[in-house]
């Protein structure tokens, strides 16, 4: 009845989905709502779930929530999140970074413990805030 209705409308407006699910939730502060929606939409890939005073963006599977704080300053260098992909996938997001969005790469795409069971190429992006982004492709994803 009216109960599910009004929770399923409440969840609709948490996670800007129809589809109710569990998942990781990570919230930033951003310089510009527009410029980071076009960063994570154009150049990320990731898909706009929900627009308002704040923007929901699904991460490959993480609920990232862009709030609007033209004041923020990201200066922590250990500080980054990222997305593991399978080596395809990896190559065609960083053929499109590369072709089309290269000015976005902090630190260009390289291979890390090659030969082994862990061999990955990555990248790192610097979005239009700051935030250090890395994006891995491993050979071998379970």
């Amino acid at each position: 009845g009216w109960f599910m209705t009004s929770l399923a409308n409440r969840q609709q407006l948490l996670s800007g989905s129809k589809k109710l699910t569990e998942k990781f939730h990570l919230s930033i502060g951003v310089k510009s709502l527009k410029e980071s929606k076009e960063f994570y939409r154009d150049v990320i890939g990731a898909d706009i779930t929900y627009e308002g005073d704040y923007i929901n963006i699904d991460f490959y599977g993480t609920q990232i929530t862009l709030k609007d704080n033209p004041e923020i300053n990201v200066d922590l260098p250990d500080l980054h999140f990222g997305v593991n992909l399978p080596l395809d996938k990896f190559k065609k997001l960083e053929n499109n970074i590369s072709m089309n969005h290269s000015k976005w790469i902090h630190t260009p795409i390289h291979i890390v413990d090659k030969g082994t069971e862990m061999e990955r190429q990555k990248m790192y992006l610097n979005c239009p805030s700051g935030y250090l982004i890395e994006i891995k492709g491993y050979k071998k994803l379970s």
